[in-house]
């Protein structure tokens, strides 16, 4: 009798660990903590020169004084990607 009892129990109880589970992981993009994104001064049409971080959050544009910030998409690509930043 015990056997059997657990044989139908344990299968319900790996179910319900498992569904626990997926509800409680977090979608990353739906995350309160924002990532820091590299931001990139365009010294020449070529070369871009690391200055900042921005947090690519909100719609104003990220800057450092007076430059304007870009991203790259992998670490040798050109710095064309446009950046925000929400202070």
């Amino acid at each position: 009798m015990k056997n059997v009892f657990l044989k139908a129990i344990l299968p319900v109880f790996a179910f319900a660990l498992a569904s626990a589970g997926a509800v409680s992981t977090s979608n990353s993009n739906s995350s309160s903590a924002t990532l820091a994104v590299q931001g990139w001064k365009q010294v020449s049409p070529i070369e871009c020169e690391y200055i900042a971080d921005c947090n690519n959050e909100g719609s104003v544009i990220c800057m450092s004084g007076s430059d304007q910030l870009f991203g790259k998409p992998t670490p040798a690509s050109f710095c064309g990607e446009v950046l925000t930043h929400r202070p």
